[in-house]
């Protein structure tokens, strides 16, 4: 069974399509739940058994995604199931799973740059603008203005070298954010199945350390120098904070969805705006920032009534 579901969450994974991306973004899940369950040994074989079962189903079929992308994507479970035993708090957790994912990923990295004889940096941007280009024949493909097409497809490498100057950021938060789900949705499934699982206590009292404001305002006042490299790597430090931030902005929303007993129906909902709408994403952002100031949840009086 779980050889049968891995490969079927790999190979939903490989198609272009919004189930598709699901299935990337879970990948790890069934690997998890199965390595956690049976043990080291047999849920190896089952992680190898299932790549066995795509590679043959590869020579068959069109298939999007490469035999290296899903292995990474399903690292992350049996790289989570051993974190996870340990029982280390929320952050230590996240920051692991992130280094040891993010190491593997290097690795594997430095091995095709070595390969192609080429520089790590030269690698990934010839991979970017490979991305761009097929983002760009999709949008077309769906009908898009072909002048704006024609306008992107004229600008792909310099795209990708702006992309190239965020990657830092874009790749921390995209693996947080990765390992974060997996984290969310690999307690929900443990619990239900009656399988322990790390006690994280109320995430939605979770909160940045107010120091790092600081950090913030910094960052946001050296992005508007004129300092070239200094600047990029202010605008990547800034991204990460953001990021942190609308993680403080999100545990607030389900801090009050919890206290106002919101239905489920109308969360899922909720939460699906925050994501799709940027407006949303940005407010969620202010108002993870704000409560630096606000203390919305009113969490200082809790731990003064505490003491």
């Amino acid at each position: 069974m779980g050889i049968l579901i891995c490969s079927l969450v790999f190979l939903i994974a490989g198609t272009v399509s919004i189930l598709g991306s699901i299935a990337a973004m879970l990948a790890p899940l069934p690997l998890l739940y199965y390595y956690s369950k049976l043990g080291r040994g047999p849920g190896m074989l089952v992680f190898g058994l299932s790549l066995l079962i795509v590679l043959v189903v590869m020579k068959f079929v069109h298939f999007q995604a490469t035999l290296v992308n899903l292995c990474l994507l399903g690292s992350l479970g049996p790289i989570l199931s051993e974190i996870l035993r340990r029982n280390f708090s929320i952050e230590k957790t996240i920051a692991y799973s992130v280094m040891a994912l993010l190491g593997l990923g290097i690795a594997v990295l430095l091995i095709y740059s070595v390969a192609e004889g080429t520089g790590p940096l030269a690698f990934i941007e010839a991979y970017l603008a490979r991305v761009v280009e097929e983002n760009v024949n999709i949008y077309a493909q769906l009908g898009g203005p072909s002048d704006q097409v024609e306008v992107i497809r004229n600008n792909v490498p310099r795209i990708a070298r702006y992309i190239l100057t965020l990657f830092p950021a874009i790749t921390l938060v995209g693996t947080s954010f990765f390992v974060l789900i997996n984290v969310l949705a690999g307690r929900t499934l443990f619990l239900r199945r009656g399988l322990w699982y790390p006690v994280f206590g109320d995430l939605t009292r979770w909160k940045m350390p107010d120091r790092y404001v600081w950090l913030v305002i910094v960052s946001a006042a050296s992005v508007m120098l004129p300092l070239g490299d200094f600047r990029l790597c202010a605008l990547n430090i800034l991204i990460i904070l953001m990021f942190f931030y609308f993680l403080q902005g999100l545990a607030i929303v389900s801090f009050f969805f919890r206290k106002k007993r919101v239905p489920s129906f109308v969360r899922i909902i909720g939460y699906f705006l925050i994501f799709v709408q940027q407006y949303l994403l940005l407010l969620v952002v202010g108002v993870g920032l704000i409560d630096v100031w606000a203390d919305f949840r009113k969490l200082e009086k809790s731990h003064q009534h505490a003491e």
